[in-house]
């Protein structure tokens, strides 16, 4: 129990790609590796949008499984939409390497032929890949277990359910680990830390917190439909300060000192984020995520709530491309069309 095994690739030149980690671990708690090789790529040639303005160091986090990674949207709206204001962008994946897509929630389709992160080459300050084996049988605590039985997703296994809650938890804390040892090896600290799932598809340009006027700057920025009563997970931008209570609070909240009040995992993160008294910003126009099912070259984008979704769409004039509509099947079934009243829209005053 608690060991796991790594083996480094052959990256030790600078032209080589990015070192894959593998790691076969079999507890949950989190681990701080020093994978070499990470591919830097300069970012000599951009300029930023103020003069004099003091460039930011940016880190995007991927989680989830290799199976189901998009990378092209998070490269367009995320990576090189801000190395192109001159900002330092790197990005670093913890991913389970296991062929079969998992999805917990039905799927319309499942990933066919996943993205790459060799594809962040040439466009991301620097990558980094960690593979990352999920527990097979994670514990789970009683009372949560129990909150998740009592949901209205009768046609999903509750325990089934809760282990892949635990699994991504168990993955978050991994991230949060290999963002200390880059800073540790840069000497340099984040200034802002973009948290993103394997599948989540970015639709619009995602800006730093920082570019917002400060008055209406949050500490973490999530969209505001499909929150399920808290924060979406789909995607979280948040200040530095704010990213180990976010990414190793969700442990403290489930086993040591329970959320009991908490009924899924948007309401665990809406806790943590609350106790924690961060500022917590719910807004879709900048921060426009949702997943992606099928193909990531011409999958669908799974957006559930048609009511507060549409209202997003209409308001910022968004378009869907040929290549990625929207999920038939979530414009048709009758289960989510009206907004519900949870839903909260942090719209920005100035």
């Amino acid at each position: 129990e608690g060991l796991w095994k790594l083996s480094a690739g052959s990256g030790q030149s600078p032209h080589n790609k990015a070192t894959v980690v593998t790691m076969l671990a079999t507890a949950l708690l989190a681990f701080l590796s020093q994978p070499s090789g990470a591919h830097r790529v300069g970012s000599k040639g951009y300029s930023l949008v103020e003069e004099g303005e003091k460039p930011l160091r940016l880190v995007m986090c991927i989680t989830g499984q290799t199976a189901r990674l998009e990378v092209g949207s998070k490269i367009k709206n995320f990576v090189k939409h801000n190395m192109a204001k001159g900002h330092t962008v790197d990005v670093v994946a913890v991913l389970d390497p296991r062929d079969d897509a998992r999805f917990v929630n039905t799927p319309e389709e499942e990933a066919s032929h996943p993205d790459n992160m060799t594809m962040f080459e040439g466009h991301a300050s620097s990558y980094r890949e960690v593979h990352y084996l999920q527990p097979d049988d994670p514990e789970v605590p009683r009372w949560y277990m129990e909150k998740i039985s009592n949901s209205p997703k009768t046609w999903v296994d509750a325990k089934d359910r809760v282990q892949n809650h635990v699994r991504q938890f168990a993955t978050m804390e991994q991230c949060y680990g290999q963002i200390l040892d880059m800073e540790f090896e840069s000497g340099h600290r984040y200034d802002e830390v973009f948290r993103v799932r394997d599948d989540s598809f970015l639709m619009a340009p995602v800006n730093p917190l920082k570019e917002t006027p400060e008055e209406d700057r949050p500490d973490i920025l999530a969209t505001h439909c499909d929150n399920w009563y808290g924060v979406n997970d789909k995607g979280a931008l948040m200040k530095r300060k704010v990213a180990e209570t976010y990414f190793q609070g969700f442990f403290k909240g489930m086993f040591l000192e329970p959320l009991t009040e908490a009924k899924n995992p948007e309401t665990i993160t809406f806790e943590i984020v609350k106790q924690a008294n961060f500022t917590l910003h719910r807004d879709g126009e900048r921060m426009m995520v949702a997943p992606i099912r099928g193909d990531p070259k011409d999958g669908c984008i799974h957006c559930i709530f048609r009511e507060c979704w549409s209202e997003l769409f209409e308001e910022t004039n968004y378009q869907f491309s040929k290549d990625h509509e929207w999920c038939t099947i979530d414009r048709t079934t009758h289960n989510y069309h009206e907004q519900p009243d949870f839903v909260v829209w942090d719209r920005l005053k100035h």
